[in-house]
């Protein structure tokens, strides 16, 4: 038989042949003949070794990635553009990089690779890198140099010499450390080219990197040295380095950090997957037209009506996304399948049929549980998360981080602390602010044991802890507390779902069976507090206005109050606001705000409403029973010192606190006349109504000005009728809402007077023709 003599210069035939000279195949025996000629070794090519070091499951096009996801067809085109626009120079020129970034299943993944390939189509693409933290090969950085020095050999011919001859001088390269190895393998060589002009000489040359899923590289301290080194490059190479880098990632805190900090903040154009470019529109067209082909394909086609599924219940599908991508791709991969009806598995997904064994939402699941993994106190991290869903699952107002906080007896800062490991699927970035759950289908997650397993979250336990935190904050007796409206407003309708009194410990140990014990019992330390707080001002005029108009009722409607009515009807002599305001009346940050401090920097009242709140209610309730706030009780003559003190305010010259203009005055006029219709016997208010030219400097209201002028002539032409006993002799009231004073009185009202557009702005007087001719008005506007 024929000797058949076999070279070979692999790896493996290397080293299974290392030591022979002739290998002879015999009959399917090999037999090494090292008698007469001395032995030599098989070289394996540095080419060979790059590769063998390389990761090509890493690569956009490599068969390893089968099926990676892509853009839908006319999805997410806006992004591309931008991408595209950003690549080609028609803005941010001197950004190098850009970083792509959002939360988790956004579709970051599927952009960079629909954009990498449409980049390979034009030979612009010089080399990519999709980390993949599953992959051993593709979740660290010991092959990351290695396969971009393999795709620069493979794209630019120019460059074999080079990186062979980097490999053959020293072939432990691959051992090295990563700067070493990014330096003599991947940035040297281009160094060399670009100062051989192969850059500039005009012919073309791929020039994008994309560097996919930085975040699932595992360890942030490599993540941010493949950036500070890639960043280090551009700063100290910019004209040599015509490269650009599209770096797509989550917006993990270090990587946010590692973005904000030169050189590679000046370096970097930032695109984030946000609203603004219309995911659910894309999300929509995904979904239509997945369902219309499993429509034309499914083998139940003929039982699937064109009408299926219904828009309502696309539209429905698209809110439960938030928007993020691999939502919709999981729906319709469960729908899809083969082997069973897309009908019954998609009412599985509406929540209409039960879910078996064949787990919908594994995918999303394995997602949120590799995401949670990472988080360091994960107990105290799902009881945020627990309170923070159970308290939007109640409808309250939910609270904002450093409220939350409060109300769960944390440090401050340590709800962002502890949920930084949580980017990619809450928002907690803003302390004034309440903590965002960016995927609708997160929370789904967390309440189902089924699916979430040791990151279970009980809401009845949630429900639980928030009674108990409830309990603390009213028997904090610190009425100053913002979350105190929320446990008072929110105790009841957390018991009910906390499961039976019995159950709670905290509840026990206070031996309340019934809810309506615990409320009165609690109702009482309110009160206890209410008094208190109201012991601590000495009485005065303010003090009657301000309780009087808690027990009226009049900031329940939800009308606006700004900070400047408080200044200007509180004492001028008081050091700050809480020597004459009872603040505590209305919300808790009120005594922050000192009498004469200048407009606040910000509209504080559009931030913390004052008006048209529960705890509103709650304390008029107190203050119209004697029962409970005691000598505090609003009653008649509480009223009439408030009368005198709005009375004295009205025909009180202007200065500087009274000027204030439109919809402001409003609240002014109605409580006016509120107090006065209450207020019982005065010879100041006699006396002072009893003057001849009896003058009103108040701003024109904002609104309903004549019923309003109308309503306060009548509280005052009632007010003297019941004091006099008769009918009043004829009288006028002046009104002089110039806001500046002046001699000159004008004709008595005219139509364009109290015109709601506002008509000519002089001193004029009303009497008795301005009241309606079929009755007096006694209530004022909107009440």
């Amino acid at each position: 038989m024929d000797k058949l003599c076999f070279y070979s210069n692999t790896p493996a035939a290397v080293s299974m042949f290392r030591t022979a000279n002739y290998v002879f195949i015999n009959g399917g025996t090999f037999t090494e003949n090292h008698q007469h000629h001395q032995i030599t070794s098989f070289a394996v090519s540095a080419i060979d070794r790059l590769i063998e070091a390389a990761s090509l499951g890493a690569l956009y096009n490599s068969g390893e990635r089968f099926d990676p996801p892509k853009c839908h067809p006319n999805t997410r085109t806006a992004v591309l553009q931008k991408l595209i626009s950003w690549f080609i120079g028609k803005f941010g020129r001197d950004n190098f990089v850009l970083w792509l970034y959002g939360p988790a299943g956004t579709g970051k993944s599927a952009i960079a690779q629909t954009f990498a390939e449409l980049c390979a189509q034009k030979n612009r693409l010089l080399a990519s890198f999709f980390f993949s933290r599953t992959d051993l090969k593709r979740n660290n950085e010991k092959n990351f140099v290695t396969t971009l020095a393999y795709q620069l050999w493979s794209h630019i011919s120019e460059s074999r010499p080079i990186i062979e001859a980097v490999i053959n001088n020293n072939p432990a390269i691959f051992q090295l450390n990563f700067d070493t190895q990014f330096r003599t393998l991947f940035l040297n060589p281009l160094l060399q080219l670009s100062s051989a002009g192969r850059f500039t000489s005009g012919t073309p040359f791929p020039n994008l990197i994309i560097i996919d899923g930085l975040d699932e590289c595992y360890g942030a301290d490599v993540q941010n040295t493949i950036l500070n080194t890639i960043s280090n490059a551009l700063q100290h190479h910019p004209s040599a380095l015509p490269f650009r880098f599209l770096i797509v990632s989550r917006p993990e805190h270090h990587l946010t950090t590692s973005f904000s900090i030169t050189p590679l903040h000046s370096l970097t154009f930032r695109l984030v997957l946000d609203d603004t470019y219309q995911s659910f529109e894309d999300i929509w067209i995904y979904l239509t037209d997945s369902f219309r082909d499993i429509r034309e394909t499914h083998i139940m086609r003929a039982h699937l009506l064109d009408s299926w599924p219904s828009e309502e219940d696309i539209t429905k599908l698209v809110v439960k996304s938030s928007g993020q991508f691999i939502y919709a791709a999981m729906v319709i991969r469960y729908v899809s399948s083969p082997q069973c009806n897309p009908l019954d598995r998609l009412k599985v997904i509406q929540g209409l049929l039960p879910v078996n064994d064949d787990k919908p939402y594994a995918q999303l699941d394995a997602l949120y549980i590799n995401i949670l993994s990472d988080v360091k106190d994960v107990k105290t991290v799902l009881r945020i998360l627990g309170m923070a869903f159970v308290l939007t699952k109640i409808k309250v107002a939910p609270l904002a981080v450093n409220n939350l906080e409060r109300f769960m007896q944390l440090t401050p800062g340590t709800v962002q602390l502890l949920l930084i490991d949580l980017l990619s699927v809450v928002d907690a970035s803003d302390n004034n602010k309440p903590i965002k759950f960016l995927h609708a289908s997160f929370t789904d997650f967390l309440i189902d044991p089924t699916r979430s397993c040791q990151f279970f979250i009980d809401p009845s336990k949630s429900h639980e802890e928030a009674v108990n935190f409830c309990i603390c904050a009213i028997e904090s007796l610190d009425i100053a507390t913002p979350v105190l409206k929320l446990a008072y407003w929110s105790l009841l309708k957390h018991l009910p779902l906390a499961g039976p009194l019995h159950d709670n410990a905290t509840l026990r140990e206070k031996e309340f069976s019934q809810t309506e014990e615990l409320y009165i019992y609690h109702r009482g330390i309110l009160d206890q507090n209410l008094r208190k707080c109201l012991a601590s001002i000495p009485m005065n005029p303010c003090l009657a206005f301000w309780t009087a108009v808690s027990a009226s009722g009049i900031l329940e409607s939800g009308q606006l109050v700004p900070w400047e009515i408080f200044w200007g009807l509180s004492n001028p002599l008081a050091v700050d606001l809480s020597a004459s305001v009872p603040g505590f009346l209305f919300c808790a940050s009120f005594d922050q705000i000192k009498v004469h401090s200048h407009w606040p920097q910000f509209a504080w009242h559009f931030l913390y409403r004052i008006t048209g709140t529960p705890y509103l209610q709650m304390v008029r309730e107190f203050l119209n029973d004697p029962s409970r706030a005691g000598p505090h009780a609003v009653d008649q003559l509480t009223y009439t010192t408030a009368a005198v003190f709005m009375v004295d305010f009205a025909v009180s010259a202007w200065y500087t606190t009274k000027f204030t203009s439109g919809e402001q005055w409003d609240f002014i006029w109605d409580t006016f006349a509120f107090t006065l219709s209450r207020a019982g016997y005065s010879a100041e208010l006699v006396n002072t109504f009893g003057k001849q030219n009896l003058t009103f400097n108040l701003g024109r209201p904002g609104t309903n000005v004549r019923h309003r002028v109308q309503t306060l002539f009548g509280a005052v032409r009632n007010y003297v009728l019941k004091s006099n006993g008769s009918n009043p002799s004829p009288f006028r009231i002046i009104i002089n809402w110039i806001q500046f004073p002046g001699d000159y009185v004008g004709n008595c009202f005219t139509a364009e007077d109290l015109d709601n557009d506002g008509g000519p702005w002089r001193v004029f007087y009303v009497d008795e023709s301005i009241l309606p001719s079929n009755q007096d008005t006694h209530e004022p506007a909107g009440k």
